[in-house]
């Protein structure tokens, strides 16, 4: 398995971005939407998204590891 890179990239610096943009939304978004138009939700699940790609990856890398040793 490859390390995921670009759009599904889970690196630092999409992190904070992340946390930034979602705290900017919580003040400063708009008041009610549907779930599927929510900005919060939708930027949410793909941190989700991206999170359980990373962690299959670190996964898949730990059972390499452990397999040659």
């Amino acid at each position: 398995m490859d390390k995921p890179h670009g759009t599904d990239s889970f690196s630092l610096l999409y992190r904070m971005g992340f946390r930034i943009n979602h705290a900017l939304l919580q003040v400063m978004g708009p008041a009610a939407l549907s779930p599927e138009t929510d900005p919060r939700l939708r930027a949410k699940r793909e941190y989700e998204r991206r999170r359980e790609l990373h962690r299959a990856w670190k996964a898949h890398q730990r059972s390499q590891a452990s397999t040659h040793d």
